[in-house]
């Protein structure tokens, strides 16, 4: 019978050592995350992503050469590429070109109002091959919703 009550008590510390080990471990996993810092106001050197998309793109002559319809983030969130709507008109027969984010430069007009400029033609970005979105299916409802596909 002792041995019995051994076995018994020593199967219940086991027990008793496996429950405290998940008691510590759920007590890991319920503690609050940490706090958030909230952002109160765009720093001076960094622009939001709203300033670009729709924005006119003019060659360097000043010519408008199609306008910003999405924005391609590297996997850091980095804008990596721009997505140029050209051709078409009110937006039929547009077809999109991606280019990279350094070919384009910002640049203010007479009246003080910001310009997107890229070094490239007009008929250079016509004759460019399309850019195929992976989220396909996103950038087309973006489009029905602007009234541009």
């Amino acid at each position: 019978m002792s041995r019995r009550i051994m076995m018994l008590a020593g199967g219940l510390g086991l027990a008793a050592a496996s429950l405290s080990g998940l008691a510590v471990a759920q007590m890991a996993t319920d503690t609050p995350p940490a706090v958030t810092k909230f952002i109160t106001q765009q720093p001076v050197e960094e622009r939001l992503a709203g300033a670009f998309l729709g924005r006119p793109v003019q060659n360097a002559s000043g010519e408008v050469i199609g306008d910003i319809k999405d924005l391609v983030f590297d996997h850091k969130g980095q804008i990596s590429a721009v997505v140029i709507g050209v051709g078409g008109f009110l937006g039929i027969g547009e077809k999109s070109v991606g280019i990279p984010f350094e070919a384009l430069t910002s640049k203010t007009d007479a009246k003080g109002e910001p310009m997107i400029v890229v070094a490239l033609t007009k008929e250079a970005l016509v004759k460019a091959p399309e850019f195929k979105s992976r989220e396909k299916a996103a950038h087309d409802k973006a489009a029905k919703e602007k009234g541009t596909y």
